[in-house]
Order: structure tokens, then C-alpha cells, then sequence
């Protein structure tokens, strides 16, 4: 039986849209910023964002670096968070009504200009500027100082409440971050974004929790 459900954030419980971010930064003269940021892959400069080793600051001045453009503080965040199309509220009444019968977390590749975002947006659309209380515990890996699919990140979570990773659900919509989930013994189920959560997450439900 499943008794614990680890959602991923960007992907699973946020929108996210790729082309929208290469656009964006293509308007400010990044012509291959696939080639720095994508999903299956990222520069270690991502990379050390997301685990929280350089400020905002420093990222924003390797970025210009990096692609070797004057570029402003507001002109990068206002790109790198063209990445984040939203929550749709089908998705935060569906987190509602699973606490009451589930433990579930939240377990996060994200970095603090995002999250910044986050709380605006949230605060914006639904008067909150956080999930938190939807989740037992949510874990970023930028407070962290560790990212999937790295074993440390899942097993401190386990740890942390003793969760059995048998009775233990992860869901994620990238690939290496499902197979780092069932490395260490998590049920790790790969989710489409383009399904509704709710049936995706009823339909693999349904099917664990089948006797044996």
C-alpha cells in the first residue's frame, strides 16, 4: 500500500515552458541557451545555483559572462522565469484533498530567483506565497546544497520521517530524476505533463495499491 507521496515542483505541480524561456533569451541576443539550460541537461553554473553555491548576484554576473552579453539584473530574471507558466487550481485542490490521507512533500530541483517568482505568483493568483502547508515538508534543493538525482537528497528525506521507500510514491516528469528516485528504493513513476495530474495520479494509485 502506498502511504507517502513525493511530488516534484517544476513539471509536475508547475507548468513549465521551455520554448517560452529559449525565446525570451533569444531576444536578448542568447541564440543557443538550450545549449547552457534544458531539462535532461545543465551547466554546471545551473547546477551550483540550484544547490544554493552562489548568490543570485554571482549567477547573474557568470550568466553575463557566459553568453558574453551586457545583460541587466531585471532582463535575466525577467527570462529565466519566463520558465514558470503557472499552478493551474485543479492541481492545489487535488494537494488539499490528499493530505488528509497521504503523508506527501515536495522535493525540489529549484534555485532563489525562481522561488522568488513563485511567491509572487502565488500571492497574486490565490493569496498565498507558498504551498508549504499542502505538504508535510517541502525540500529545495537551494537550502539544501544538494540536487536530484543525487541519492543524498532522496535519502534525507526518507530519513527524516522514517518513510518506508516500499509504501513510498515519487513522481517526477524528468527522467534521470525518476531513475535517482528508484535507485534508492523509491516507487518512481515518470508523469506526463500533458495529462491531468489527477487521473495520472489516481490511474498509478489504482494500480499499486491492487493485491498482490
Amino acid at each position: 500500500m502506498i502511504r507517502n507521496i513525493i511530488f516534484d515542483y517544476g513539471g509536475v505541480i508547475i507548468d513549465l515552458d521551455y520554448q517560452k524561456l529559449y525565446e525570451e533569451f533569444e531576444k536578448l541576443g542568447v541564440k543557443n541557451f538550450d545549449e547552457h539550460f534544458a531539462q535532461l541537461q545543465q551547466a554546471q553554473l545551473f547546477n551550483n545555483l540550484d544547490k544554493g553555491r552562489i548568490s543570485e548576484h554571482d549567477f547573474r554576473d557568470a550568466l553575463r559572462e557566459q553568453v558574453n552579453l551586457t545583460l541587466s539584473d531585471e532582463q535575466i530574471d525577467h527570462a529565466w522565469n519566463s520558465l514558470l507558466s503557472g499552478i493551474r487550481e485543479e492541481k492545489i485542490q487535488l494537494l488539499t484533498q490528499l493530505i488528509s490521507s497521504y503523508k506527501t512533500f515536495l522535493l525540489s530541483n529549484t534555485n532563489f530567483i525562481h522561488l522568488k517568482a513563485i511567491t509572487k505568483y502565488l500571492l497574486r493568483m490565490y493569496g498565498r506565497v507558498n504551498l508549504d502547508s499542502l505538504f508535510d515538508q517541502v525540500y529545495y534543493s537551494c537550502s539544501l546544497g544538494m540536487r536530484k538525482p543525487e541519492p543524498e537528497i532522496y535519502l534525507k528525506l526518507i530519513n527524516d520521517h522514517a518513510l518506508k521507500p516500499s509504501e513510498t510514491l515519487y513522481i517526477d516528469d524528468t527522467i534521470q530524476h525518476v531513475e535517482g528516485a528508484a535507485h534508492v528504493g523509491l516507487i518512481a513513476v515518470t508523469y506526463d505533463p500533458a495529462e491531468s495530474l489527477e487521473l495520472f495520479l489516481h490511474r498509478t494509485l489504482q494500480q499499486l495499491n491492487q493485491p498482490a
